[in-house]
């Protein structure tokens, strides 16, 4: 006989186990070197101030939103959401992988301390290497959070409990 407490921990292990598999794996799609030789360069002033997620839907395809930077490696377990990028007159260094600086808004890498993940200026042969990897979209609309998941099969395990605790 099926009994409620059965079902209540069949319902916990069944939230812990879709909510997980829910979820896709970013895919490694691609890297580029923040100072590339294909890319414009900072001296024409006509140089869009990139984000790393446009740098990477602009090489790779697809939305800017699809995609996930990390400075680390191709591993997408190792994904930090960061991003190598070059300030005019300043130098390279390590932001968030959607921090752009624009200062007079006209969308160019212009004056001092612009920001851009593509650009030939100041990171020659250093090898700032950013990675992209495409965050899946899954067919039907947005996936639940796995705690929303979880809080339901704990839910479930509370009204087992106290369906228990009732009969007694």
């Amino acid at each position: 006989m099926i009994t409620k407490k059965f079902l209540g921990k069949c319902a916990a292990i069944f939230a812990l186990v879709f909510s997980s598999s829910l979820y896709a794996a970013p895919i490694y799609v691609g890297s580029w070197d923040t100072y590339n030789a294909d890319g414009p360069s900072w001296s024409d002033f006509t140089t869009p101030t990139y984000t790393g997620q446009e740098v990477a839907a602009l090489l790779f395809g697809g939305s800017f939103s699809n995609y996930a930077i990390s400075t680390v490696s191709a591993d997408p377990l190792a994904i930090n959401n960061m991003v190598w990028l070059d300030q005019i007159y300043i130098g390279v260094d390590l932001f968030g992988e959607s921090y752009r600086v624009d200062s007079n808004n006209n969308g160019i890498y212009d004056i001092r301390g612009d920001t851009s993940a593509w650009v030939r200026d100041n990171g020659q042969g250093d090898g700032y290497i950013n990675y992209a990897f495409l965050i899946e979209q899954t067919p039907g609309g947005t996936v639940p959070a796995p705690g929303t998941l979880l809080l339901l099969g704990i839910g479930l395990a509370a009204l087992s409990l106290r369906a228990k605790l009732a009969a007694r």
